[in-house]
C-alpha cells in the first residue's frame, strides 16, 4: 500500500464548471464527487471519466451535502429551506423528494451511520432529527438563539452535536430530544461594528473517529466580516470535559475556514478561503496550533473532503473547478 504523506499532496485533477462552487463530497465507494454551485444546480463528476451530471430541483443554493448510512442516497441541503433525496447510481438522478425542512436556509444535513436518523440546521434557529427510512420529524430542537450552521453526530450514536452563529454549540441526547449540555466556541465569533452585524458560526463541523475530539471549522477575531478582515481557524472542543481545547490555525491567516476531517493517520486537514483570493489545505497534528504542511490552493476553497481510500482529497473552488489532489508520493 502506498503510504500516505500530506507533505505529498500534489494534483492529480480538475473538473471545471461556468459558476463558483459552493460545496463537495465524494460518495461512499469512491466514484462519484458531487458539489453544489452558484446556479442553484448540484453536479455529479465521475471521478475515472470526468462524465458530468446535472441534478436539478433546488430553488437555491446547496451549501450542505451528506449520504445515507446505506450509501444509495445523496441527501443535499439546499438555502430553498428543502432537504432533497437523490439516488446515486442512476444515470440521471431526480430527486426522489424534495422535503421542506426549515423556514429559511437549511445550513446542514448529517446522517447517522446507523441509517435510522438524519439532522438538518437551518436559519429558523432550529435542529431537527428526522427518521430516514419515513422522513418524518422525530425530534424538533429548539434552543439557539441565532442561526444554526451545523450539525454531528456523535460516533457513539446518543447524542447530536449542533453549532450557531455565536459559536454555541448545544449537545442534544437523542433518547429524549433534550439539550444535556452547552459546549464553549464564542471564540468563533465577533461583532462587526461598521455593518452593526454579528459574524461567525462553524462552516463544518466534525467528531473524531473515537468521539473524544470535535473540530468545528470557521473565523476568529473578526474586524471587518463583509471586508473578509477576519482570522480562518479551526477549534478543537475536548468532549469529556466540553471546554476549548486549542485554536488551529496559521498566524492571523484572513479570511474563513470551511472544511475539516479527522485522517486515520492521526491529523487533520482543513480548507480555508483567504479574503485576498486563493487560499490553503492545513494539516494539524491536534497537540499542535500551527500546521505541519499548509498546501496552497488556486482559489478559495469553499468545501472539503475525503475519499474512502483516504489518500485522495477534493475541494470545491470560487472559481468553479472541483480540484483532486492525492496525498502520496508522485509515481
Amino acid at each position: 500500500m502506498t503510504a500516505i504523506d500530506p507533505k505529498q499532496i500534489h494534483q492529480t485533477a480538475e473538473f471545471q464548471h461556468e459558476r463558483p462552487l459552493t460545496t463537495c463530497r465524494i460518495d461512499p465507494r469512491g466514484r462519484f464527487v458531487f458539489a453544489g454551485a452558484e446556479d442553484l444546480n448540484i453536479y455529479r463528476w465521475e471521478l475515472e471519466t470526468g462524465e458530468k451530471t446535472t441534478l436539478s430541483g433546488h430553488e437555491s443554493w446547496v451549501r450542505g451535502m451528506d449520504f445515507s448510512a446505506d450509501g444509495q442516497w445523496l441527501l443535499s441541503a439546499g438555502w430553498d429551506g428543502r432537504v432533497g433525496w437523490w439516488p446515486l447510481g442512476d444515470r440521471q438522478p431526480q430527486a426522489d423528494r424534495l422535503l421542506k425542512a426549515h423556514e429559511g436556509w437549511v445550513r446542514c444535513v448529517r446522517a447517522r451511520s446507523d441509517g435510522q436518523l438524519i439532522a438538518t440546521c437551518g436559519n429558523d434557529n432550529l435542529v431537527k432529527v428526522w427518521d430516514a427510512g419515513q422522513r418524518e420529524t422525530v425530534w424538533e430542537l429548539a434552543g439557539h438563539q441565532r442561526h444554526v450552521y451545523s450539525v454531528d453526530f456523535h460516533p457513539g450514536g446518543r447524542f447530536l452535536a449542533s453549532s450557531d452563529l455565536m459559536g454555541i454549540v448545544k449537545v442534544w441526547d437523542l433518547q429524549t430530544g433534550k439539550e444535556t449540555r452547552t459546549l464553549d466556541a464564542s471564540v468563533m465569533t465577533g461583532y462587526d461594528k461598521k455593518f452593526a452585524a454579528d459574524m461567525g458560526g462553524a462552516r463544518d463541523m466534525r467528531f473524531s473517529t473515537d468521539g473524544q475530539l470535535l473540530a468545528c471549522a470557521g473565523v476568529t477575531d473578526v474586524r471587518n466580516a463583509f471586508g473578509g478582515i477576519q482570522g480562518a481557524l479551526v477549534l478543537l472542543l475536548d468532549w469529556v470535559t466540553g471546554k476549548p481545547l486549542r485554536q488551529l490555525k496559521d498566524g492571523d491567516y484572513q479570511g474563513v475556514g470551511w472544511g475539516v476531517r479527522f485522517h486515520p493517520a492521526g491529523f487533520l486537514v482543513a480548507a480555508a478561503a483567504h479574503r485576498g483570493g486563493g487560499g490553503v489545505l492545513w494539516f494539524f497534528h491536534p497537540d499542535q496550533e500551527k500546521p505541519f504542511h499548509t498546501f496552497p490552493l488556486k482559489a478559495c476553497g469553499r468545501g472539503l473532503d475525503m475519499a474512502p481510500d483516504q489518500k485522495t482529497l477534493v475541494t470545491a473552488q470560487a472559481d468553479g473547478y472541483l480540484r483532486v489532489y492525492l496525498m502520496t508520493a508522485q509515481a
